[in-house]
């Protein structure tokens, strides 16, 4: 099956960037990084599909969220969130 290619968004970077928290930091890459095994990643993390958003999915990290959208026309995934979950969910468009 071929792999999938990820984008994070800028924020994401902020995010990761203005974490203090090593662990969190570095499970929260790992998961992101995971993603290219897609949909195989789906059965083995804790993945749901975000209700009312075709091809949305979140990932859930304790506290944190991260959100990501699915492409599959081009074999990409855009991780366009990761965030506590009170502003993970407010945030999306």
């Amino acid at each position: 099956m071929p792999k999938h290619r990820i984008i994070a968004h800028r924020r994401v970077h902020k995010f990761l960037n203005s974490l203090k928290d090593e662990n969190l930091k570095h499970t929260i890459i790992d998961c992101i990084a995971k993603l290219d095994d897609y949909p195989l990643i789906l059965r083995v993390m804790d993945v749901e599909k975000i209700k009312g958003m075709e091809k949305t999915f979140r990932i859930r990290i304790g506290k944190h969220r991260i959100i990501f959208h699915v492409d599959d026309a081009e074999k990409t995934i855009y991780v366009t969130h990761a965030e506590a979950r009170k502003k993970a969910y407010t945030r999306l468009e």
